[in-house]
C-alpha cells in the first residue's frame, strides 16, 4: 500500500512539474512564419526570421539565463550580422566557457543531437525587436518565458569593455553595457532551421 501511494504521489508530482511547453514538442506546422512555435529534431523555439517560403528561417528559444556576456578582453567577435561567427571567436580563447557565460549557455543547449545554438548577432536581435510582440504573445501562450521588459546581450562586442545588448524596456539597440554585468542582462540563444 505505501508503494502504491508512493507511486501515485510521484505520478501527480510529474505531472504538475512538467512544463506546458513539452505538450508542444510534437506540434510544428509548415511552412513556418514569424511567430509559429516550431518543434523538430529535438530544437524547440519561436519563428522569428523565414526564408524560402517558410521551409527555412531562424528561431528563438524558449528560456533564458541573467549573467554576464564575458571578459573585459577585446575578442574581436564584432560581427554585426553573424553570431556563429562571433561564438567561432570566442571559442579560440583560453577557458572560453568559464570567461564567457553568454556565450557558454547558448552553446551548452547544443546536446542529444541538436546543434546550431548561440548567442543573437546585434542584426539577429534587430530582427526579433522588429517582431517582439507576435513572438512574446506565442512564448506567453505556451508558458514559455515573455522578451519584454528586459535586456538581453547579443553576441557582437562593442568595444573592450561593452557589448552591444538589446533593451526590450526601450525597444533599441544599444551598445554601452559592460561585459562583466551579471545582474539585469539576459542571454537568449537562436538557432536556424
Amino acid at each position: 500500500m505505501k508503494k502504491k501511494n508512493i507511486f501515485i504521489i510521484y505520478a501527480v508530482l510529474s505531472s504538475l512539474l512538467t512544463s506546458c511547453i513539452n505538450d508542444f514538442q510534437e506540434i510544428t506546422i509548415y511552412p513556418y512564419k514569424v511567430g509559429d512555435f516550431y518543434s523538430e529534431g529535438g530544437a524547440m523555439g519561436i519563428v522569428y526570421k523565414v526564408s524560402d517560403d517558410g521551409a527555412h528561417g531562424m528561431i528563438v528559444s524558449l528560456n533564458e539565463a541573467e549573467c554576464a556576456w564575458g571578459d573585459t578582453i577585446l575578442t574581436l567577435a564584432n560581427d554585426t550580422l553573424d553570431a556563429i561567427n562571433n561564438i567561432n571567436k570566442i571559442k579560440q580563447i583560453d577557458q572560453w566557457q568559464q570567461k564567457f557565460p553568454a556565450f557558454y549557455w547558448c552553446d551548452n543547449k547544443n546536446k542529444d543531437g541538436v546543434s546550431g545554438w548561440c548567442l543573437p548577432s546585434k542584426h539577429d536581435w534587430e530582427e526579433i525587436l522588429e517582431n517582439r510582440f507576435i513572438i512574446d504573445e506565442t512564448l506567453v501562450d505556451i508558458g514559455a518565458q515573455s522578451i519584454l521588459g528586459k535586456t538581453y546581450w547579443s553576441s557582437t562586442e562593442y568595444g573592450k569593455y561593452e557589448a552591444y545588448h538589446v533593451d526590450f524596456i526601450l525597444a533599441e539597440m544599444q551598445f554601452y553595457a559592460v561585459k562583466l554585468n551579471r545582474k539585469k542582462v539576459f542571454a537568449r540563444a537562436v538557432r536556424a532551421f
